[in-house]
């Protein structure tokens, strides 16, 4: 266990499983700041200018940041990405069967198959147009 992962008020990590190094207990604060800027970005006026538009996306990815950053776990993350990732597809009427990934998996297997996952959605919603 890392330390520098887990306050001191904090359950210790589950056996098995990995921690995220993303973690970040303040991730709703995070969270919070980024859309504030995103909206006070998208209130102005007319066009954004190049740097405004460059902070706009940097908000924009913060955003995703700081959501992903409130999982502890790799076990955390895939669990709900993959209950997303289901319903998504149940919703599109694709049958796609996603793998039973191991609690200490890597958050970069977790990414690759929800890849597959947002590929499959858009093939399919590229062939009803």
């Amino acid at each position: 266990m890392t330390p520098a992962l887990l306050d001191d008020d904090e359950d210790p990590l589950p056996p098995g499983t990995r921690p995220m190094s993303e973690y970040d207990p303040d991730w709703f604060e995070r969270l919070e700041r980024a859309k504030a800027v995103r909206l006070e970005l998208l209130a102005k006026p007319g066009p954004l200018e190049t740097d405004e538009r460059r902070a706009l996306f940097d908000a924009r990815r913060e955003e995703v940041d700081a959501f992903n950053a409130r999982f502890r776990t790799t076990a955390a993350y895939r669990d709900f990405h993959f209950a997303r990732a289901r319903q998504l597809l149940e919703d599109e009427g694709i049958h796609m069967d996603l793998p039973d990934l191991p609690d200490d998996c890597a958050r970069e297997d977790v990414d690759r198959y929800l890849g597959f996952v947002f590929d499959a959605v858009e093939v399919t919603n590229g062939e009803t147009f």
